[in-house]
């Protein structure tokens, strides 16, 4: 038999889809023209209901639109991935996903950090009077520890300092994270800051030749290469949040906000298991009085697990059907 309503036809076939496979099969353009068919017929139905008209159409707009009710305003439901999961599949396919914006924050903290190296490096008067002088005397303080090698924390003291490293840093990541909801200016100021700074220490040590600023880089490399990763993580999620203000799409804004931080809390759930693994390496095994060339092997080993893991983990099919970048996966948008 015939519908007697073809022109909602559309809407019935994507219920069906959505009935048996979920939203994970439709694409962003049809998750839209979802919402929007639903949107039209629950006005229609309103509408002949408020004029009793039509008796057999307002049962059959009745019938479709308390079918769409379910899928338009309750959530799926879906079991919290398992921790194996999660850092098997789920952390490494959001870096991918978000690889542009990771690399975005790493540039805005890497040019200027070349900046300071060479402003510094050209004239170490000019850091004097562009860095605040408790800043400068820290510095004093970093370069004399590196110009003669020794062991400058005790092993009693390493255990606190680890978990006074990994509180600090993850306050520094957070604040980067949470930056984002200032459309990013804060996250990009927090990067630039830490990059000149990096900038300016990597020159003092330089200055003072070349054995203090090997000693330096092989104390900071083991922690550095997972710390420093895990910086630009978190301003690279701060940057998600602020790629959602600034540009929600196809989506009314608090709606890609809230998806935006979907993705976002995955990347900073990750950074913060990073900083935990880079407080105890600089608490326990960076300080260490050792020779500079097992130090440096070590950060070597250390960047290439870590990034071969970034890469290679959680590739199969199903990432595949997984968003771009730049585009937010939805169920579907409030209507």
């Amino acid at each position: 038999m015939p519908n007697p309503y073809p022109e909602w036809d559309r809407l019935q076939e994507i219920l069906k889809v959505v009935k048996a496979e979920g939203f994970a099969r439709l694409g962003a353009e049809e998750i839209i023209e979802f919402g929007k068919l639903y949107r039209r017929a629950a006005s229609e139905l309103a509408y002949h209901r408020t004029h009793e008209a039509e008796p057999a159409r307002v049962a059959f707009l009745n019938d479709l639109v308390g079918q769409c009710y379910p899928y338009v305003y309750t959530a799926p439901r879906r079991p919290w991935p398992s921790v194996k999961r999660f850092f098997a599949a789920d952390f490494p396919r959001a870096m991918r996903r978000h690889a542009r914006l990771i690399l975005l924050a790493f540039l805005v903290s890497m040019i200027p950090a070349l900046l300071g190296f060479m402003l510094t490096w050209s004239d170490r008067a000019i850091a004097d009077q562009v860095l605040p002088p408790e800043l400068m005397t820290m510095l004093d303080s970093l370069v004399e520890r590196h110009h003669t090698p020794k062991d400058w924390l005790p092993a009693l003291e390493r255990a606190p300092a680890a978990a006074f490293i990994m509180q600090n840093n993850i306050r520094v990541s957070i604040t980067a994270f949470a930056g984002g909801m200032t459309a990013g200016i804060l996250t990009l100021f927090l990067l630039i800051y830490n990059g000149v700074m990096l900038g300016v220490v990597a020159a003092a040590v330089g200055l003072d030749g070349p054995a203090t600023a090997l000693n330096f880089w092989a104390f900071v490399a083991p922690h550095g290469v997972i710390e420093l990763t895990a910086i630009f993580v978190s301003g690279g999620a701060g940057l998600v949040l602020a790629y959602a203000i600034v540009n929600p799409g196809a989506y009314p804004r608090r709606f890609a906000l809230k998806q935006a931080g979907k993705e976002a809390l995955k990347l900073m759930l990750g950074v913060a298991a990073m900083l935990v693994v880079a407080g105890f390496v600089e608490g326990f095994f960076s300080p260490m009085n050792i020779a500079e060339e097992i130090k440096l092997t070590v950060a070597l080993v250390e960047g290439g697990l870590l990034f071969s893991y970034f890469i290679l983990a959680g590739r199969n099919t199903e990432e595949a059907q997984e968003a771009p970048f730049g585009e937010l996966m939805t169920p579907l948008p409030p209507v």
